[in-house]
This record gives structure tokens, C-alpha cells and sequence, in this order.
């Protein structure tokens, strides 16, 4: 027996609310957090970015660049060891290295 793969999506804007829908859709284990939007039918609701991350194998911060480094600080405590974030917005080089 396979587990199922369990993914994060922090933001739930145009984009991130599409992505969580499809993956969703495709049997996939979505925890999501937005501080706006509400998470929709099939998605896991969670509290903040650290309780989304908890026991996701794929972190992917899917928010504005603005708000990008304070998605990942307030995420860290929740990401577990192997997991993988993964920053999908518009942010500079310079600010995702830090």
C-alpha cells in the first residue's frame, strides 16, 4: 500500500487556490492556510503557515513576493524533516536566498 502524498499550500489566491484544487482533484492531500480565503470543499483548513506544514512531504508558498519571507518564518516551526518548501511567487533572487 502506497501513502498518499501530502502537500502544503500557503495563499490561496488565483493561483494557489486553482493549484490546491488540482492537486486535490488528483487524490492529493492538501493542507491549506490563507489568512484571507477560506480553504474550499476537499482541502485540509489549517490555523497558520506552521500547522499547514506540519506533516506536508511539499511545502509550496504560493503568495504574494511582499509576503513571501514572512510566509516562510512563520512556517518553519511546522516543516518536517525531508519535507521540501518551495517558493512560487514573483519574488527577487536576492530575498529567496535569504
Amino acid at each position: 500500500m502506497t501513502a498518499t502524498v501530502c502537500v502544503a499550500v500557503l495563499g490561496l489566491g488565483e493561483a494557489g487556490g486553482a493549484i490546491s484544487q488540482d492537486l486535490a482533484a488528483a487524490g492529493v492531500r492538501v493542507r491549506a492556510y490563507d489568512p484571507l480565503p477560506r480553504p474550499s470543499d476537499g482541502l485540509i483548513s489549517c490555523t497558520d503557515e506552521a500547522d499547514a506544514a506540519r506533516g506536508a512531504d511539499l511545502i509550496l508558498s504560493v503568495n504574494s513576493a511582499k509576503a513571501a519571507e514572512d510566509a516562510l518564518r512563520a512556517g518553519l516551526a511546522g516543516v518536517g524533516e525531508g519535507a521540501v518548501w518551495a517558493d512560487l511567487n514573483t519574488a527577487a533572487p536576492e530575498l529567496k536566498r535569504r
